[in-house]
């Protein structure tokens, strides 16, 4: 059995490189509009402060999904903002001092799917006028059904997903010195890698063999990168937690410097056991975090303070199932794919799960590598550009970034 540590390190690399690269990105951006009315049901409290706030305070509004900030100005009353297509978005309002004052919920989801929508890149979402309940701000108009076309379940799936958001809004100030932290360049992002086996690829007429998947077992790891002001001296970067219970067994799995590119950094942490537990598969395992608030340390002094909220991965685990397809001298000139549930039966639309995906093969070590395929690209076929000997191919894997931001390997051999 294959070592599923080395398989993530690749992946790690892999998506750092993605992230660096915008050219790689097709995400268009989608237009969010709003007008601040300063009707109040109930005042909030404001996340950092104990002041009473009211919405007609808000100055500013906080474009956030799991990898990216951006904040947009209101004026007179009114704001236009944008967010990247194909990304579960969230919007935070905050005063002229930057204070939390609440995030805007719609249809009572406190995000924003932007997949399935009405005129594609070119969709503007046009919230109308908007009140505050409590720490909520509800727009006139909901777009979801309407600009963003979502089914009953795919809805109910993403109110459940309520409290992922609500912890990621209170990252906003990870150093608590009341300045979120996008406006010196210190934001941070954290999100989750989960790994798993999916069985074997199929080729040219011989279907897939997909493993049964009530034996899976997922490996996870916490993945971390900060702002180019956030920065540390090699390997002196530390994560521990939750607060209230702390683990013993966190280490870092690996880190990469980013001086000039859109992170200062990019990590990632473990829990692991090895030799493996009882009932656990034979190789490496890497077990879950508790949701809760962890400690980030950089230089041993520096210390980030992150809600982290593990969301279970059944909400958006595929199975992105690869046929290889060769010519005649067996040589690989295509790859196609599928995606389902991890029934192995339900089939799925990709673009309402995942925003991008590649593949590596490897003989151990890697002989091809895709490159991204996106919305824009298509999903379901990767072309060599000359064919490919696969003689000695020993593992496909899979790799693809779900909307909420978290990252996934799914492992063919």
């Amino acid at each position: 059995m294959r070592n599923l540590i080395s398989v993530a390190a690749i992946l790690f690399v892999i998506l750092s490189c993605n992230k660096d690269d915008d050219s790689q990105s097709n995400n268009g951006k989608i237009v969010i509009k709003g007008i601040i009315s300063g009707i109040d049901v109930t005042k909030s409290s404001g996340l950092k402060s104990t002041d009473a706030l009211l919405l007609s305070d808000a100055k500013k509004v906080l474009v956030f999904n799991s990898n990216e900030y951006e904040l947009f100005d209101i004026h007179d009353s009114s704001f236009t903002a944008k967010a990247t297509s194909g990304t579960a978005t969230a919007l935070a309002f905050l005063d002229g001092g930057n204070r939390y004052i609440g995030c805007l919920c719609s249809g009572g989801m406190n995000v924003l799917p932007l997949v399935s929508l009405k005129d594609g890149d070119n969709t503007i979402i046009d919230l109308s006028n908007l009140i505050l309940e409590g720490t909520s701000v509800i727009p006139a108009n909901n777009p979801i059904g309407d600009a963003i076309n979502l089914d009953a379940e795919e809805i109910a799936r993403y109110k459940e997903l309520g409290a992922y958001y609500e912890s990621l809004s209170k990252n906003i100030d990870s150093d608590n010195d009341g300045i979120p932290d996008l406006l010196d360049d210190k934001q941070l992002i954290i999100s989750s890698l989960f790994s798993t086996q999916g069985g074997k690829w199929g080729i040219n007429d011989t279907k897939a063999s997909v493993a049964d998947t009530s034996q899976f077992y997922i490996n996870y790891m916490i993945l971390l990168s900060g702002g180019n002001a956030l920065t540390f001296s090699d390997g002196n970067i530390s994560f521990s937690g939750p607060e209230e219970n702390p683990y013993n067994d966190i280490s870092l799995h690996g880190y990469r410097l980013t001086p000039g590119g859109p992170q200062g950094f990019l990590s990632s942490f473990k829990r692991e056991i090895f030799p493996p537990a009882p009932g656990t598969p034979d190789w490496n395992v890497l077990r879950p975090f508790k949701k809760g608030t962890y400690t980030l340390t950089l230089d041993g002094n520096r210390s980030h303070s992150l809600n982290y909220s593990n969301i279970n991965c059944k909400y958006y685990m595929v199975l992105v199932i690869p046929t290889l397809h060769t010519n005649s001298a067996g040589k690989l000139v295509s790859i196609s794919l599928e995606y389902k549930l991890p029934d192995n039966i339900t089939t799925v639309d990709p673009k309402n799960i995942l925003n991008e995906v590649t593949l590596q093969l490897g003989n151990p070590n890697e002989i091809y590598q895709s490159g991204w395929l996106t919305d824009k690209t298509g999903f379901t076929v990767v072309n060599l550009s000359s064919p490919l000997d696969i003689s000695s191919l020993h593992h496909i894997d899979i790799f693809y970034e779900d909307l909420l931001g978290n990252q996934y390997d799914i492992i063919w051999q």
